[in-house]
């Protein structure tokens, strides 16, 4: 979420409660969210506004801040131009999409699965001006598996823009998939160092919409560093991105999507813990 000053989130609340997208409703907007009791009950955080003013100059607001909500209300009652129709029109813009879980929106995106605790995958189209995500009534017309599966395919097609690397630590910049990239990850470390063979799994932080950080375990000392120095550049990318993901490091053991938070912790209260689950706990200590 965009840090905003005191007097920017007034003036972004002002926008919002004024905005000529909400003619003819009752609309109530809090600190962290918008509640529309007519002609629809609808509740959705102010997180994806706060996102699209990030940067700009606040004499731009306004029209942002309508696009965001149209787009955002378009969302929450199935009114999406290009979606309603077959989905052979769109299949090919459908990417899965990882995104924090967001108790506020809950209610409309019953389908997004948890691949982590507080982060869900969630199915996006791409249109020219914007992403759309998909709501329970649209994944339902279309289907959730057949989408699924086309999400996934067109990630593949999401290659990194910029690559960094050091002392095996990789650091992808790219799109706003290049995160959502971590749900076919075997795929992401062939493309950038084309290795196949991941007995120990991989290490991968995503701490925002457009980065990407991996480690392929191949040796104890190097990789209790890689976590060490993925913990950090996560924590670092996720305060400072207007669109954060997590701050965590996980470990992908190979069983589908699933992704095990393992980030190292350093409070005197874990010390002593297996803090880190069992299974990564394991394979760390068969490196040596």
């Amino acid at each position: 979420m965009y840090n905003l000053t005191t007097a920017q989130h007034d003036r972004l609340r002002n926008l919002v409660r004024r905005s000529p997208v909400f003619t003819g409703m009752r609309v109530t907007v809090h600190e962290d969210r918008v509640e529309v009791g007519e002609p629809e009950d609808l509740v959705f955080g102010l997180a994806p506004v706060e996102d699209a003013v990030a940067g700009a100059p606040m004499d731009q607001w306004a029209g942002l801040v309508d696009d965001c909500l149209g787009r955002i209300l378009a969302a929450l009652t199935g009114d999406t131009p290009g979606i309603d129709g077959p989905a052979e029109e769109f299949l090919d813009r459908v990417h899965a999409k990882l995104r924090p879980a967001d108790p506020n929106l809950a209610d409309g995106w019953t389908y997004a699965r948890e691949v982590a605790p507080g982060l869900l995958v969630m199915l996006a189209v791409d249109f020219p001006d914007h992403i759309a995500i998909l709501n329970d009534e649209q994944v339902e017309q279309h289907g959730y598996d057949r989408l699924l599966d086309a999400g996934l395919h067109n990630l593949r097609g999401q290659l990194p823009e910029e690559c960094a690397t050091h002392e095996g630590v990789f650091v992808i910049a790219g799109s706003a998939y290049t995160a959502s990239t971590a749900l076919v990850l075997p795929w992401v470390v062939e493309a950038v160092t084309g290795e196949t063979d991941l007995p120990h799994g991989v290490l991968v932080a995503v701490p925002n919409d457009e980065m990407l950080v991996f480690h392929v375990p191949r040796d104890g000392a190097g990789t209790r560093y890689a976590l060490d120095e993925m913990a950090r550049v996560a924590t670092e990318y996720h305060a400072g991105s207007p669109r954060p993901l997590s701050p965590e490091v996980y470990w992908w053991a190979g069983d589908g999507a699933v992704l095990a938070p393992v980030t190292p912790r350093t409070d005197d209260a874990v010390i002593g813990q297996d803090f880190r689950g069992d299974g990564f706990a394991k394979m760390l200590a068969e490196l040596g």
